[in-house]
């Protein structure tokens, strides 16, 4: 019996090389269909590419038959939150939106770092997201928002209360191991409102700490994980990020063989 179709397989391109034409043709060999990025990869800084050179970056990974999943952004700890420069943290992702836009992958994904849910400091992240949806809508770029430091709640309630449909979620599986949902609530809460999914695994001790695995050896039920984005409708990316791990490149391998693993 077959198992969920498997969507689309990419890999951080950081995981690979520092040097973007390497890790396009590492990623071409190794079977993935796509690459993800930081707007800075080894010396090449995508903030400052001309028209002319985002061309010829797209025609890079053209040659190779790859495609751009979009970019990624961390904000750190603070954030949209109190103590956040905000005005500082919108002008930098709408930087990356700007990029993203001029390389013709409309996706962003942000970490937004602390999403409080008691007012008054959650009203801050609730008029910087409102805010961030309007420079989205400028741009007509998806930012697909996730937080290692908060749980699904806050960011659901956070992107209902901006009611921003450029605004949907990045959704990552470790998260989800330590969260207070449970992966069918999860599904259930924001299952429609998932634009990317990241591809990585770890152990969770009995403390409820969590220790970074590569894909298929950690705590991470990718078959089950894989049903419920079919059942969401989930047709998109998983982006294979091993960055946490020693062997980036044999961990990138690793992660394609579980995930086709998981629908054999």
């Amino acid at each position: 019996m077959s198992g969920p179709a498997l969507p689309r397989p990419a890999v951080v391109a950081a995981a690979l090389s520092d040097d973007f034409r390497s890790a396009v043709k590492l990623a071409h060999a190794a079977g993935f269909a796509a690459i993800q990025m930081e707007p800075r990869l080894g010396g090449l800084d995508l903030p400052s590419l001309s028209q002319t050179g985002n061309r010829e970056l797209l025609a890079i990974l053209r040659a190779d038959g790859l495609e751009m999943v979009g970019l990624r952004l961390d904000l750190g700890g603070k954030g949209l939150g109190p103590g956040a420069d905000i005005d500082a943290a919108l002008d930098r992702i709408e930087k990356v939106l700007a990029v993203a836009a001029g390389l013709q992958c409309p996706l962003v994904c942000v970490d937004l770092g602390a999403v409080p849910t008691e007012m008054p400091a959650a009203a801050t992240v609730d008029g910087a997201l409102c805010e961030l949806g309007r420079r989205a809508d400028r741009h007509g770029v998806m930012i697909a928002l996730r937080s290692e430091l908060a749980g699904f709640a806050a960011l659901d309630r956070a992107m209902k209360l901006a009611a921003c449909p450029w605004f949907g979620v990045d959704l990552d599986p470790v998260a989800m191991l330590i969260d207070e949902w449970s992966a069918d609530e999860i599904f259930s809460r924001i299952g429609g409102s998932i634009r990317h999914v990241r591809g990585r695994d770890a152990i969770v001790g009995a403390d409820r700490r969590t220790k970074a695995a590569a894909m298929g050896s950690g705590s991470v039920d990718w078959r089950r994980l894989l049903g419920g984005l079919e059942g969401a409708g989930y047709r998109g990316w998983i982006t294979i990020d091993p960055v946490d791990l020693p062997n980036r490149g044999t961990a990138a391998k690793a992660g394609l063989a579980a995930l086709k693993q998981a629908i054999s």
